[in-house]
């Protein structure tokens, strides 16, 4: 929309008020409220669901920041069972095999709800499907079927800017799982993971929210199952260790990143020391404040900040807990301790000017039970977060966006 078209949207907004006085007045209002504000009238609607009511917001420093997690689905009661049952039973109990959901935390609000199941999605939410935000959309991709345990090439896009609600969007060429995926500029990336077959894959392919069409990328020049995709300060999309088929379950030390410009992947490596050791869903990026230049950040040409939790085989060592990656070194340094009440199982995300955390609370929090916590980027402290009950099942993936 041109600026004039944009002006025209600020006319009469509220009678009687300055259509200045009114638009900061709207922005002001949570996000909880906005269908409520979208069914005044078609002038409210109009400007909500336009782009620029959220880069008013942003100005206005009202936006919201929201961590979307694909999370097996716990009830209270599952929860209370697995807290109260003594740890020489735990085995003899009888669950059904998980269900996934969308769960939504609002950090600004501090509140939890999990987003309503749609006829969209006839099986429910994917098992192990990757969760991305990109243009106040997020998007669940690839992972498996709930009944036939199937990797598929599915894709569904959940819109928050206009009014929520579930779409299928356009599959990608292959099904895949397990895969490195991340948001660069406008662009989704997907790389790796595995077909029905086990088989590791070398395809990538990249994704374009708005016109909802794929676009196959060039090969990797390795098959990377298990891999990890991370974006970059330049715009490269990044993936990180995986194995190939014939080395299942040893990680691979080295990355490789795909430059858009050039078209190809580059090599590089000594990124992931940790042969033993998956990285996926424990490395993130934080990202800035508006105007704050966050302490002891890294080099430009390497992603951000990286969170590296717990592994089950303890391959890290003991002294877990937030790494930084030294490009000039290419080593990892830890620089903040892990939270207490999280031991193991982390899933992160980095979030304004900080990263969210979700991981296993071990014996202070009952084994089957998660629990999250949030790392304030400058001053590296941890503040934990109230996980009820029944959002306190295992993530695989998540995401956060700001509206």
């Amino acid at each position: 929309m041109s600026e004039e078209g944009e002006e025209n949207q600020l006319r009469n907004l509220i009678p009687g008020l300055p259509d200045e006085i009114a638009l900061d007045c709207l922005v002001r209002v949570p996000y909880r409220f906005h269908s409520t504000l979208k069914s005044v009238c078609h002038g409210w609607k109009d400007l909500l669901t336009h782009p620029s009511f959220l880069r008013h917001r942003k100005i206005a420093q009202k936006q919201e920041s929201f961590v979307c997690l694909v999370q097996a689905v716990t009830t209270t009661q599952t929860a209370e069972i697995a807290d109260s049952t003594p740890e020489k039973e735990k085995s003899q109990i009888q669950f059904s095999p998980p269900v996934y959901g969308l769960t939504v935390y609002n950090a600004s609000a501090e509140t939890w709800h999990r987003i309503p199941s749609s006829p969209v999605l006839p099986s429910g939410i994917p098992m192990f499907c990757q969760c991305v935000a990109v243009a106040g959309k997020l998007v669940l991709i690839g992972g498996w079927d709930p009944t036939t345990l199937d990797s598929v090439a599915d894709v569904y896009v959940y819109d928050f800017i206009h009014g929520g609600g579930w779409r299928r969007g356009a599959p990608m060429s292959v099904a895949r799982s397990f895969f490195a995926c991340a948001v660069v500029g406008p662009a989704v990336y997907v790389a790796g993971g595995h077909d029905n077959q086990k088989n590791a894959l070398r395809s990538a392919e990249v994704y374009d929210s708005d016109s909802d069409t794929w676009r196959d990328l060039p090969r990797m020049g390795e098959e990377r199952d298990e891999c990890q995709g991370l974006t970059c300060g330049d715009g490269r999309f990044w993936v990180v260790s995986g194995y190939g088929t014939e080395n299942q379950g040893r990680f691979d030390s080295g990355a490789e990143c795909f430059d858009a410009a050039r078209s190809e992947w580059t090599r590089v490596e000594g990124v992931w020391p940790f042969p033993n050791a998956s990285p996926r869903g424990s490395c993130c990026e934080i990202p800035r404040r508006e105007g704050e230049q966050i302490t002891r950040m890294p080099l430009p040409s390497f992603p951000s900040v990286w969170f590296v939790g717990p592994s089950s085989g303890g391959s890290m060592g003991r002294n877990q807990g937030l790494r930084e990656y030294d490009e000039k070194d290419r080593s990892w340094k830890v620089t903040v301790q892990m939270p207490d009440g999280i031991c193991s199982s982390p899933c992160a995300t980095g979030i304004k000017g900080g990263i969210f955390v979700i991981g296993c609370g071990g014996s202070e929090g009952g084994p089957h039970r998660f629990r999250a916590c949030v790392l304030d980027g400058g001053s590296r402290k941890w503040a934990h977060v109230d996980t009820p009950g029944e959002f306190s099942g295992f993530v695989y993936s998540a995401s956060s966006i700001s509206l």
